[in-house]
């Protein structure tokens, strides 16, 4: 196991993320140590130039020029620039909780684990790695269009980096070993895929290892991210609530006691202390799309549409009218109605069209079944209303549209 490097001083926040940020590119040029952040969100950082190390929970991590690091909202980050240079940074808030709504679906808990205890820093080299690079390239690009269409690429943008930087840790899952890191990492790590569990610092230090006390659990805390066990447990359950506030339908001691707080109150009393604001003065300062720029707010959707969207994609082969809906949902068929109109300006017909010829499109390109088998098993009652469907969304026949796919073209 190695040695953790200690803390130089306490961790600031709203450096690298904050309200002001999301969303945008920020370039930053660091040519001495600088102190140790913390913060509320996770951020992607791509070393356009230079070299250094990135100290992160006590584990030191080299770093150069095409190096691409995500650091987590459990992380504490120290950046240290080799001596005599200057480390040239490109840095994207990452907004979980946002980029959630764009792909109708939740970060599942084992791809979220997975995450955070993978390998905080990737790269210089790398097919991956390459297409990063051109993402962050394009993204800085759109930096200069502040719209509703610019934010929605910028977003897909960084969906599309963390996943490919998902692809490339697994990866090193090999080499890079849960049991060779400072006892500080492990420690936040742990607790960082437990916070919700009802956890002691003697709980943690026995599923760590025999030999460990809860006294050594705190200090290697204390020393590598400047709060003890408590403080660091109540800080994760608290980013963990910040990240269900967009789900308008979520009221706060539901939030409360899934982010792992027994008490309401504490809930409240520890988010006032940590943010200085409460929750709810909070969650509005979030969905504020006036100020700072962030139009890509105004997209945000309730969870009642996130919960029809996700039934017509997991049931598109089946037969679904909105009284199945409502019945299945609990929501009622007028509510749906309007808030498909008001925030998807369409209908759940078009929508689970639009999923059907989706699926219908990988059977075409992966498959020889016929046309008329692909129109069923994608959930259409006739072929000729398949094709029709097809048709309008692509401007080409299922036929051609195979055809193209298998000479390699575009449709």
């Amino acid at each position: 196991m190695r040695q953790s490097n200690l803390l130089c001083e306490k961790p600031r926040e709203y450096v690298f993320t904050g309200t002001d940020k999301y969303l945008k590119l920020q370039k930053i040029v660091i040519s001495e140590q600088m102190y140790p952040v913390i913060e509320y969100d996770s951020y992607f950082i791509l070393i356009r130039n230079g070299s250094g190390t990135f100290i992160i929970n006590g584990e030191e991590l080299p770093v150069e020029k095409n190096c691409v690091a995500w650091i987590q909202s459990s992380q504490v980050l120290t950046i240290i620039p080799s001596f005599g240079q200057k480390l040239e940074l490109w840095v994207c808030a990452y907004d979980y909780q946002l980029l959630n709504y764009f792909v109708f679906e939740q970060v599942s808990l084992n791809h979220e684990a997975d995450i955070v205890v993978g390998v905080p820093v990737i790269g210089p080299e790398g097919e991956n790695i390459e297409r990063i690079i051109k993402y962050f390239e394009q993204f800085n690009r759109l930096c200069s269009y502040n719209n509703n269409y610019s934010a929605v690429v910028r977003s897909s943008i960084l969906r599309k980096i963390e996943l490919l930087y998902g692809r490339e840790i697994k990866k090193h899952k090999e080499s890079y070993k849960y049991k060779d890191l400072p006892l500080g990492r492990k420690v936040s790590l742990y607790i960082a895929t437990h916070s919700t569990d009802d956890i002691t610092a003697e709980s943690v230090a026995k599923a760590l290892s025999g030999k460990l006390s809860g006294a050594d659990v705190n200090h290697a805390l204390l020393v590598t991210t400047g709060m003890n066990f408590s403080q660091y447990v109540i800080r994760l359950r608290l980013v963990m609530a910040a990240s269900y506030f967009l789900y308008y339908g979520l009221p706060f001691d539901y939030i409360s006691a899934n982010s792992g707080f027994d008490i309401d109150v504490t809930f409240y009393r520890n988010f006032k202390k940590l943010t200085g604001m409460t929750p709810q003065t909070y969650r509005s300062k979030m969905l504020n799309s006036k100020n700072n720029g962030r139009v890509y707010r105004k997209l945000i959707i309730s969870e009642a549409i996130i919960s029809t969207v996700s039934y017509l994609y997991e049931n598109l082969a089946e037969h679904i009218d909105v009284n199945t809906i409502s019945k299945e949902l609990f929501i009622s068929d007028s509510l749906m109605r309007k808030q498909f109109k008001d925030y998807l300006h369409t209908n759940f017909k078009n929508v689970l069209a639009l999923f059907r010829i989706r699926y219908a499109e990988a059977l075409l390109t992966t498959t020889d079944m016929p046309v008329l088998d692909i129109s069923i098993e994608s959930g259409f009652i006739s072929d000729r209303t398949f094709s029709r469907t097809f048709c309008d969304i692509n401007g080409i026949s299922p036929g051609e549209f195979r055809k193209r796919r298998r000479e390699g073209k575009e449709k």
